[in-house]
C-alpha cells in the first residue's frame, strides 16, 4: 500500500502553521475562522498528535464545529465529504450523547464504513454513551485514566468494548512540540487519546497490501497493543448491539418470533424458510443479487453495496446453523440469530473470517458499582408487562413513534432478543425473575447514560411474579399491563401510577388508533 495515508481530522478546524505542513483539503462545513497564528484549537492538536506519531500522514481539516460546538447534520455531511474525498482514516475526537442523533449518526457511519472509510472516535469524557464511538462499526477510543500506560501505548478492554462500544484504552497526556519548537502538553482527555489510535491505523495501512476489514483491524490493533497479561489466543469480539447491519436478508424458520414493526435496517429480502434446505434458499438470494448488482451496473446505474448481514429469526437444527456458517463465511457476510429456546457455539471461528456472529445472552446487568439509584437518574419510567402472544415490539414502536412526534425521546428495553433489530435494548429474560427492583435501577442507570427523555421497561408476565400485584417499585413512574383475556378474545390494558391513578381499557387488538389513546393518557400522566 503506498506510503502515506490519507487522514481527515473532522473537528473545528485545523492551523496549519502549527503543524509546518500544508493541508491537503481545508473543508468548512460549519463556517467560521479558526484563529490565525498560533493558537492551539481542538482540531490542530489532534493533527499534530496523529503527525507526531505517524509522520507520513497526508492531513485534511473537515470543520463541523465552532466553538465546540456542531450538530449531527454536519457530522454526517463531513463523512460523506470524506468517503468521495478519497479519505483513508477519519480522525472523530468528537460525539454526541444526544439520543435523538444515534439513528442519522447509525446510518451515515455504516454507509461510511461500506465505502471502506476508517472511523476512529472519542467517547465522551463522563462515560455517557457516545455516538459514534460506541457503534461497532468504528473503533471507539478513551484516555488511560489508570497510570499505566506510557508515551505510544494502548490496549484493548474486552468488557467496555462490549458494554458501552469503547473498544481501545490510549495514552493521551503527549507532548508535541510544534514548528517553532514551542511544546505543548496535551491534557489526558479521550480527545487526545483517539489520535493516538488514528496514527497506529495508519501504521498498519502503510504495512498492509490491502485494506482491511474494520474486524481485521481491530484484531490486527489488538496484536500490537499493550498487553499486561499476555492473550495467545485471538481475540473474540463481542458485541451488545448488532448496529452495524446497513442491508440484510431475513429468514424466518417461525413466525411467531419477530413483530410486524419496521426493521432499522433496509432489507434485500424477507422469506419464510421450509425445514431443509435452508442455506441453499439463503444462498440463492446471495446470488440473486450479486446478479442483479452487476446488471445495474452493466446498465450505469449506480449501486450501493450488497447486503452485509443475513438474520435469522426462529430456532434451526445445529446442521442447518453449521450450513449457514458456512456460507456467510464464503459470502463475507455477518449472522444475527434470534433464537426462541436455543443456544448454538458456531463451528467456525467466526472471529479468524473477520465477521460478526451475533445471538441473544446475558448481556444487559452493569456491575453494581456503576448503577445508580434509579429516581437519581431523573428520567421518567415506564415498567410494562405483558402477555405472550401480544406483539409487543410493535405496541413499543408506535408508542415510541408517538413520543417522537411530541418531540421526547424514549430508551426501550424489552426482554425479546428480537428487538435489537427494531432499534431496542434487549434483556436476558431471567434477569427479570432475579429482582425487578434491581433491574429497575439497572434500566434507570443506562437510560442515564444514553440521555433520553423517557425510559421504558418492558418485561413478559410469565418471567415475573406477579405482575397485577401492588408493589412499592422505587422509580416507577407508571406500570402498564397488557393482558390477553382469552375467555372473551380480548387485550384488557391498566394502567396505575404511584400517586393511585388507575385507568382500564379492553381491546380486540392493538391499533395505531388505540395506541395512540393510551399514549395520550401516558403523557398527560407525566407531564402532570
Amino acid at each position: 500500500m503506498n506510503s502515506k495515508v490519507h487522514v481527515a481530522i473532522i473537528d473545528d478546524g485545523v492551523n496549519a502553521g502549527f503543524l509546518n505542513t500544508e493541508l491537503l483539503y481545508n473543508v468548512e462545513i460549519a463556517h467560521g475562522d479558526v484563529e490565525e497564528g498560533r493558537t492551539l484549537n481542538h482540531g490542530t492538536l489532534c493533527a499534530a498528535i496523529v503527525q507526531t506519531y505517524f509522520p507520513d500522514a497526508i492531513i485534511s481539516s473537515v470543520k463541523i464545529m465552532n466553538h465546540r460546538k456542531g450538530n449531527a447534520t454536519q457530522f454526517c455531511a463531513a463523512l460523506d465529504w470524506c468517503v468521495k474525498h478519497g479519505v483513508q482514516v477519519a480522525n472523530i475526537s468528537l460525539g454526541s450523547i444526544n439520543y435523538r442523533d444515534r439513528g442519522m449518526m447509525r446510518e451515515a457511519v455504516n454507509d461510511a464504513a461500506m465505502a471502506g472509510l476508517i472511523m476512529v472516535c472519542a467517547a465522551q469524557n463522563g462515560g455517557l454513551l457516545t455516538y459514534p464511538a460506541s457503534f461497532a462499526n468504528v473503533i471507539g477510543v478513551r484516555c488511560d485514566r489508570s497510570g499505566i500506560l506510557t508515551s505510544g501505548q494502548y490496549t484493548y478492554d474486552a468488557e467496555r468494548a462490549f458494554s458501552s462500544g469503547i473498544d481501545f484504552t490510549a495514552f493521551a497526556k503527549h507532548e508535541l512540540i510544534g514548528a517553532a519548537g514551542e511544546v505543548v502538553q496535551c491534557p489526558n482527555s479521550n480527545s487526545y487519546a483517539t489520535p493516538l489510535i488514528t496514527a497506529q491505523i495508519c501504521r498498519v495501512l502503510q504495512q498492509s497490501k490491502s485494506v482491511p476489514s474494520i474486524e481485521q483491524l481491530k484484531h490486527m490493533l489488538h496484536e500490537y497493543s499493550y498487553h499486561p497479561i499476555q492473550d495467545t489466543l485471538l481475540l473474540v469480539m463481542r458485541y451488545k448491539h448488532p448496529d452495524w447491519i446497513r442491508r440484510a436478508y431475513v429468514f424466518k424458520e417461525d413466525c411467531t418470533i419477530g413483530s410486524k414493526a419496521p426493521y432499522y435496517f433496509q432489507t434485500q429480502c424477507e422469506a419464510q424458510l421450509p425445514g431443509d434446505n435452508i442455506a441453499a434458499i439463503i444462498e440463492q438470494a446471495i446470488l440473486r443479487e450479486r446478479e442483479q448488482q452487476e446488471t445495474a451496473l452493466e446498465g450505469g446505474q449506480r449501486v450501493y453495496g450488497l447486503t452485509d448481514t443475513i438474520v435469522l429469526l426462529g430456532d434451526m437444527e445445529p446442521v442447518s446453523l453449521q450450513e449457514v456458517e458456512q456460507l456467510a463465511s464464503r459470502y463475507g457476510k455477518h449472522v444475527v440469530c434470534i433464537f426462541k429456546n436455543q443456544r448454538y457455539i458456531p463451528t467456525l471461528n467466526f472471529s479468524s473470517c473477520f465477521l460478526r456472529w451475533w445471538q441473544q445472552e446475558e448481556c444487559f446487568s452493569k456491575r453494581q458499582e456503576q448503577t445508580i439509584a434509579i429516581e437519581d437518574s431523573r428520567i421518567p419510567l415506564i415498567c410494562i408487562y405483558y402477555d405472550k402472544g401480544i406483539d409487543i415490539i410493535y405496541f413499543l414502536h408506535e408508542l415510541r413513534e408517538s413520543f417522537f412526534r411530541n418531540g421526547y425521546q424514549s430508551w426501550i428495553v424489552v426482554d425479546q432478543s428480537a428487538a435489537v433489530l427494531h432499534d431496542m435494548e434487549y434483556m436476558f429474560p431471567s434477569d427479570a425473575s432475579n429482582g425487578l427492583q434491581e433491574l429497575l435501577n439497572v434500566t434507570g442507570t443506562m437510560a442515564y447514560s444514553s440521555y433520553t427523555d423517557i425510559a421504558i421497561l418492558c418485561v413478559e408476565t410469565a418471567n415475573i411474579m406477579d405482575c397485577t400485584k401492588e408493589r412499592v417499585l422505587l422509580g416507577v413512574d407508571i406500570e402498564l399491563s397488557l393482558l390477553v383475556k382469552v375467555e372473551i378474545e380480548r387485550i384488557h390494558i391498566s394502567i396505575r401510577t404511584e400517586q393511585g391513578d388507575l385507568k382500564d381499557w379492553v381491546l380486540t387488538k392493538l391499533n395505531v388508533g388505540d395506541i395512540g389513546g393510551i399514549y395520550t393518557y401516558l403523557e398527560q400522566l407525566l407531564v402532570d
